[in-house]
């Protein structure tokens, strides 16, 4: 019966009530499951049995193994008797000699283990092989104060052994023993996995609430600590741009330890492998080579340590480290625990970029918004009044800021100027472009400059202030007083249509786009215009404008839709080319901005 021995197993057992408290047998054990396993052993072995801790106090009633043994057990003398045997029994857990007691019952013990702590203890409590004699059952009920004929009618159901020895029973005893420890076993694990899926609850919780990412990371930290077998924990997260993994939140690290020196992701083959999704296990922090910084891990009394990625659908943003202060190695449900918080962690530094992103596209749609609207502002909001001519317009950027313009300009002696523009590129590189151009030409045309020299100061003014893949296409000009003589230049720009009864006319006099050519020239030309002349000036996103079948609206489709609607208003007239426009683009995206300006004379 050696195996029983406790001291030569090398297990563990409690000091004392207190100690035993702290992992009861019946933590995890139901005591009616115990009574209930205890009583069935009894039961076939017609012995007597009690599940008593390692101090010998009962955690189960002693079930007795006949009403002989029952009526000495419950008797007050008995009872003492008994929980003193049982004492003397639980003190030599080595021992294979048996404790006597109630005058031939033999006690033996059986412990009950999970691996290094002794749990509680099987008493078992054998009766003699055979039926006392009378004279002997007299004796024992004078004893034990009890009545001399109803303790000899017990002994009448007590027969001789049958196979049931008291060596056979005590190994059975080993048996349930073990049956019990490992249902210990089983409830302890349930309850670490519940244990560890409450934190893993808890840290998603903080996911889900108002809190910033230090206030998550920070109690991340306090949590690992509370929940494992650890000394200390840490996060660090990558900076990007040094390469230099930086403390974002400990707990239980002194200063001096996180101030020992910079730790770069690329010098530390720890972090490295962490980095890349791995779990990174650490012995002994003084003496493994992989320490950057082993002293500094001696002074603080770090010794062994898990190191796992703060990671998020594949993208890892540092490392978490866990510190004990002892050799220790981390269970498997450790690892995949320390593993899930990190992930968490992960979720966490993800969701609050998003956020933050977020929140910045929100500021710059504002921002886009009020250029918007500062940009519309520029723009004519009503067609230009004039005796002799009708003005009509539209504008639709293929973004909230546009690089399309169109703008009437109150030129020196009664002249009026018209001007349609489209800059290369869309949204806000774009727009700025816009808006320089339009100041730029609104200055010189009014300065009384002739159109040939006012479209070179602005090509010019261009070339200094943009790029070489920055230009403009632009036509410009500008009629007399009288509405009956119109004088254009187009700098790069689709040809103006005039249509003339029931003929069309290309106005494309002019020069190379602006921005890209200081040198460059532009030639002017002046033509007559007759009452019911119409003209239009537009951008380019309109005849390219696509349909889902990749066709292009095209210059024909445009001199088609001017045709059939050339008897309407100037403002009609525009409106219903760029209806004209969006009926054969049908769902599909503008691909660029479109601009149309109209001119009827009358």
């Amino acid at each position: 019966m050696k195996e029983r021995c406790v001291e030569r197993e090398g297990l563990s057992q409690p000091d004392s009530a207190e100690s035993v408290g702290q992992a009861p047998l019946s933590r995890f054990v139901d005591v009616n499951t115990l009574q209930r396993l205890q009583d069935r052993f009894a039961a076939l072995g017609q012995v007597t049995v009690c599940i008593c801790t390692v101090d010998a106090a009962p955690i189960t009633n002693p079930k007795w193994g006949s009403p002989y043994t029952e009526l000495i057990g419950t008797s007050p003398q008995g009872q003492e008797e008994f929980l003193l045997a049982l004492k003397r029994r639980a003190l030599h857990t080595c021992s294979d000699e048996p404790v006597s007691c109630h005058h031939g019952m033999s006690l033996y013990v059986s412990t009950i283990c999970h691996e290094e702590l002794v749990l509680g203890l099987i008493i078992v409590g054998t009766r003699l092989p055979s039926r006392p004699p009378d004279h002997d059952v007299r004796d024992i009920a004078h004893i034990y104060n009890l009545d001399v004929d109803t303790l000899l009618q017990s002994t009448l159901t007590i027969a001789p052994y049958s196979g049931g020895t008291p060596d056979a029973i005590r190994k059975f005893a080993d048996v349930l023993a073990s049956a019990i420890a490992t249902l210990y076993g089983q409830a302890s694990r349930i309850e670490r996995q519940l244990a560890d899926l409450q934190v893993v609850h808890d840290l998603t919780n903080l996911l889900s609430g108002t809190l910033d990412l230090q206030e998550v990371l920070d109690r991340t930290v306090r949590r690992v600590v509370e929940v494992m077998p650890v000394k200390a924990c840490g996060i660090r997260l990558l900076d990007e741009e040094t390469g230099e993994l930086l403390v974002k939140a400990v707990c239980h690290l002194s200063d001096e330890y996180l101030s020992k020196g910079p730790v770069r992701l690329g010098e530390n083959e720890i972090d490295v492998a962490a980095f890349a999704g791995k779990t990174v296990y650490i012995e002994d922090a003084p003496n493994d080579p992989r320490s950057r910084y082993p002293q500094n891990a001696q002074r603080e009394g770090i010794v062994s340590g898990l190191c796992v990625p703060v990671a998020y659908r594949g993208k890892s943003y540092g490392v978490l480290r866990v510190y004990t202060g002892m050799h220790y190695v981390f269970s498997e449900t450790e690892t995949s625990l320390l593993r899930s918080i990190g992930s968490q962690a992960g979720a966490a530094i993800a969701n609050s970029r998003l956020l933050e992103e977020h929140m910045l596209a929100l500021l710059v749609e504002k921002q886009v918004a009020n250029a918007a609207e500062i940009q519309r502002r520029m723009l004519p909001r009503i067609p230009y009044n004039h005796p002799y001519l009708q003005f009509g317009c539209v504008y639709e950027p293929s973004l909230h800021l546009g690089g399309d313009f169109y703008d009437f300009i109150d030129l020196q002696e009664g002249r009026i100027g018209v001007c349609v523009a489209d800059v290369v590129g869309k949204g806000i590189p774009a727009a700025l472009i816009m808006a320089s151009i339009r100041s730029a030409l609104r200055v010189q045309a009014q300065s009384g400059s002739d159109l040939e020299t006012t479209l070179s100061v602005v090509n010019r003014h261009m070339c200094g202030e943009t790029l070489a893949r920055e230009f403009a296409t632009l036509v410009c000009g500008y009629f007399e007083p009288d509405g009956r003589s119109f004088t254009y230049s187009c700098a790069g720009h689709p040809p103006v249509l005039l249509l003339r009864r029931d003929s069309f006319i290309e106005l494309d006099e002019g020069g190379t786009v602006i921005g890209i050519d200081e040198s460059a020239k532009f030639d002017s030309s002046t033509l007559p215009i007759k009452k019911d002349d119409l003209l239009v000036l537009y951008t380019d996103g309109v005849f390219e404008a696509m349909n889902f079948s990749g066709e292009e609206y095209g210059p024909q489709r445009l001199k088609a839709s001017i045709w059939k609607h050339r008897s309407l208003e100037a403002s009609a007239l525009a409106k219903e080319i760029l209806w004209d426009v969006r009926r054969f683009a049908g769902l599909a995206d503008l691909s660029d901005d479109i601009t149309v300006v109209v001119v009827r004379a009358r």
